[in-house]
C-alpha cells in the first residue's frame, strides 16, 4: 500500500472526524507508522486512510480504515480507536 498517505495534513479522526472511519492507530515515528502500514491488508469495500498532525507532545501520523457504510459495517460504538486522544 502507498505510503502517500502519511503526507495528508489531517488530525486523527478522533480529533477532526472522517466520514465512515472504523479504525486507526496512532505513531509518535513516522516509520512506525509506515511499518504498520505495509502490513495492512483490508477487503473489498474499505479504504486505507491515514494523515499527519501535530499536538502538545508533538509529531504524530495515523493510518485508519473507512468503511463505506456505517450501517453495513456494523454498531457505530464498535468503533476501534487505538491513540485517541483524550483517552
Amino acid at each position: 500500500m502507498t505510503r502517500e498517505i502519511l503526507e495528508n495534513d489531517h488530525e486523527v479522526p478522533s480529533r477532526s472526524p472522517l466520514d465512515n472511519a472504523v479504525n486507526w492507530s496512532l505513531f509518535r515515528h513516522r516509520k512506525d507508522a509506515e511499518d504498520y502500514l505495509d502490513r495492512v491488508r483490508i477487503d473489498d469495500g474499505y479504504e486505507l486512510i491515514g494523515g499527519h498532525s501535530q499536538d502538545s507532545i508533538g509529531d504524530y501520523w495515523w493510518v485508519g480504515v473507512r468503511v463505506s457504510s456505517i450501517a453495513d459495517w456494523g454498531h457505530s460504538q464498535a468503533i476501534n480507536k487505538h491513540g485517541r486522544h483524550g483517552d
